[in-house]
């Protein structure tokens, strides 16, 4: 899903059937990567030279700090012996360091080196010998054959970030509710009662007859939510009225969807000064339009967009297929065809798209353009989105949990080090969609509510990394975006267990009448997939686990730490 379009992997039996049926070719099975030597990990610290006089070892030079409280990590030389211990060092130089690590007291624990790049440039990786690498022949690591719609996606992604701007008219000084042709817009919501029909263009510009099925008014606000369905999608065996009622459940009630949107951040619609787009200085309804987007009696794919260009006023010469409406759309055959999967997803993408819709309005229409959020955190942002109402909609399902972090850890040799900054959906090597959502569920726990309402109304720079360690900072002034990287980092390189040491983790996290459920990675040991070669370069922002598995006694080695990178050791 590009910006503000919306692809699902999905939970459940169905969603294994589907992906296991998209396998071009069986990947490969681990092997270890080192040799024999390199793969062993007990070793004696400080043993005397042959001849030296015997006595007590000294203690040696630490390397490594803990890098959690009330842990396992007792110094920066020892392990309690059970439990969970994180230890860290960066490398602050431009050129890579040996790093010698000693740390005595376990009994069989498992322990992962946790490469971080919390910089915006790549860092060349040195040589690291592997002892443990999976990639098992299993959906999650599948390539998923492009059915067309990547370039869709990324069309409306495109026009979304800035091709509407050559279309909005002119920017006057103060709210303008001018169109083309001199013609005022009234608001479509006293245009149509249930029953009437009109023609809705998709996003490939084909018309669809739809019928306005229900018309409801959101309590806290009087906004109208239309609910449209394509007339030859609406019916028995197809979108039902019931299906329309649960879609309706899910969004206009008081304190759903709509309601949580606003309370986030703000309106979706309202004054702007740009002559060619629909009015906000008149209540505007928001249409919930249902189509078959491809007819390919297939759910999911493409289940959700939201387009600007509907929002800028239809002209037969510069915007023939604009519908003149804030609104959002939906894939009608994931609705019924994919059973609940479907309606869980379909649910969760009004949120998402709905957050695409508002951040379209507050971050680019009424300041300017240059404040929209880059590709990876608008993404981020509307995933969040989802994390925070999930529980509010659906209590048995949670977007990052059930399919993000999933995919994160288990997407080909898993998306650790895929630079957080490349949108790379489904790509040879990464899924931005984990990426960004994972980050964004971890920093939802960690940081909770006022950050993310802060990330979304801040306009501190028009550089959405500088946005996001600022927001960071709003309510961690001693973080950043660098250290919540590099917890992150630590946390799903070594699939931490739950609970995890304070400011590690995923905890639950509930607060302002969200609620996001805890998540444990270690729960999902047997789909993660780990390299089986060391890359040539730590992503930005990227990572890289490498684990030595059941480890005795003392764990010794000195590792080679890239330049202006983190190494974190997880012990549990």
């Amino acid at each position: 899903m590009q910006r503000y379009s919306r692809t699902l992997s999905f939970p459940g039996s169905l969603a294994l059937a589907l992906l296991a049926s998209a396998v071009l070719s069986a990947c490969g099975g681990g092997g270890d990567g080192g040799s024999p030597a390199a793969q062993s990990t007990t070793t004696a610290a400080n043993a005397p030279a042959a001849g030296a006089p015997a006595g007590p070892a000294d203690k040696p030079v630490a390397t490594v700090a803990p890098a959690c409280s009330g842990c396992a990590a007792v110094d920066a030389n020892t392990y309690a012996g059970s439990g969970i211990g994180v230890w860290q060092s960066t490398n602050a130089t431009a050129a890579p360091v040996d790093l010698p690590i000693s740390i005595k007291g376990l009994a069989g624990q498992d322990v992962t080196l946790v490469f971080t790049n919390p910089t915006g440039t790549v860092q060349t990786m040195p040589t690291v010998p592997l002892t443990a690498s999976y990639f098992p022949t299993v959906a999650s690591s599948a390539l998923q054959p492009d059915d067309g719609t990547e370039a869709v996606k990324r069309r409306i992604a495109d026009f979304n970030r800035d091709g509407w701007q050559a279309m909005a008219g002119v920017r006057g000084s103060g709210p303008n509710s001018a169109v083309y042709g001199g013609q005022p817009t009234l608001s479509a919501a006293a245009a149509y009662a249930p029953g009437d029909t009109r023609t809705w263009y998709h996003s490939n510009n084909t018309p669809h007859l739809a019928q306005l099925i229900r018309q409801d008014t959101v309590a806290s606000d009087g906004t109208v939510v239309n609910f449209w369905v394509e007339v030859s999608e609406f019916g028995t065996g197809k979108v039902t009225q019931a299906i329309v009622d649960a879609l309706y459940a899910g969004f206009v009630p008081s304190g759903k969807i709509y309601d949580m949107l606003k309370s986030m951040g703000g309106k979706v619609w309202g004054p702007h000064n740009y002559s060619n787009l629909i009015s906000g200085s008149v209540a505007q309804p928001v249409d919930i339009v249902i189509l078959n987007f491809d007819n390919n009696t297939t759910p999911f794919g493409m289940v959700g967009y939201f387009y600007a260009r509907n929002a800028i006023k239809n002209d037969p010469t510069n915007n023939p297929y604009s519908n003149d409406s804030v609104s959002l759309y939906l894939d009608s055959e994931t609705l019924y065809l994919g059973g609940a999967a479907g309606m869980k997803a379909m649910l969760l993408t009004m949120a998402h798209e709905g957050m695409h819709m508002q951040n379209f309005y507050r971050r680019a229409v009424v300041p300017t353009p240059s404040y929209a959020f880059a590709t990876w955190l608008e993404e981020a942002s509307a995933m969040m989105m989802e994390d925070f109402a999930s529980q509010s909609i659906d209590p048995t399902y949670n977007a990052i949990r059930d399919v993000r972090f999933k995919d994160y850890i288990g997407y080909k040799a898993g998306s650790y080090n895929c630079s957080l900054l490349t949108w790379d959906p489904f790509g040879a090597a990464c899924d931005s969609y984990s990426v960004s959502g994972s980050f964004g569920g971890f920093l939802d726990r960690q940081l909770g509510l006022a950050f993310y309402k802060h990330l979304l109304t801040n306009f501190s720079s028009t550089d959405s990394v500088a946005v996001l360690d600022a927001s960071i900072r709003s309510v961690a002034p001693d973080s950043s975006l660098g250290e919540q990287l590099r917890r992150f980092a630590a946390t799903s390189g070594a699939l931490m267990k739950a609970p995890s040491p304070a400011g590690f983790g995923f905890p639950a996290r509930a607060e302002g009448g969200f609620t996001m459920p805890v998540i444990d990675p270690q729960a999902l040991l047997a789909s993660r997939t780990l390299t089986q070669s060391v890359p040539s370069v730590l992503q930005p922002y990227g990572s890289l686990p490498v684990v030595r598995k059941a480890v005795n006694g003392t764990y010794g080695e000195t590792i080679k730490v890239p330049a202006n990178s983190t190494l974190s050791v997880v012990i549990q």
